[in-house]
């Protein structure tokens, strides 16, 4: 009698189905670390009031993410934790290079002294459109005005400055923009 011959069972960690599948997960892992999944809500709300410390400036946007990124070793080692701000006031142009005029630097308690080469701002207590997404501040960012602008659009509303970004602590990013013109604050 003939012997009956099993075919040898498939490793599945052999061959391309593995690494594939690896890769699959971590670029799926990467994108949720980085919040890409995650949605942007908008709320109609009265705001509060928010201290914060700034330098002016104006130029493309991609200047302004770097100058960002200069601000921290200029502050006070006690204010070096607090979220980051930015109130766009003017935005020319689409992308990387529009040209923007705003207000970059840091959320403050109200009873903080301002340090040298700093200027102080308030943002009023007003009725807001509040969009809040948990992402990387990039895709936070693109997330949370697509989000604003899609809302404003189906209230005939555009998009109005200012325009006030809070991002942190961790990866919270917050967008403000009042919603009754005559009480913005330029």
């Amino acid at each position: 009698m003939a012997e009956i011959r099993e075919a040898p069972k498939r490793d599945w960690r052999r061959g391309w189905t593995g690494p594939l599948v690896v890769f699959v997960l971590l670029v799926l892992g990467t994108l949720w670390w980085l919040g890409v999944f995650n949605s942007a809500q908008v709320l109609e709300e009265t705001g509060s009031v928010h201290a914060y410390i700034y330098q002016n400036f104006q130029g493309t946007y991609r200047q302004m993410v770097k100058a960002r990124g200069k601000l921290s070793p200029q502050l006070p080692a006690d204010l070096r934790g607090h979220p980051e701000i930015t109130m766009m006031e003017n935005e020319s142009g689409s992308g990387g290079d529009a040209m923007v005029k705003a207000r970059i630097g840091y959320l403050v308690n109200a009873g903080d002294a301002t340090p040298p080469g700093w200027l102080r701002g308030d943002w009023p207590a007003q009725r807001v459109a509040k969009v809040e997404v948990n992402a990387n501040a990039a895709i936070a960012s693109w997330k949370a005005y697509s989000a604003l602008d899609d809302w404003g659009k189906a209230r005939g509303m555009p998009l109005h400055y200012p325009l006030f970004e809070m991002m942190g602590p961790g990866n919270r990013y917050v967008l403000l923009m009042p919603l009754d013109k005559s009480l913005a604050s330029s």
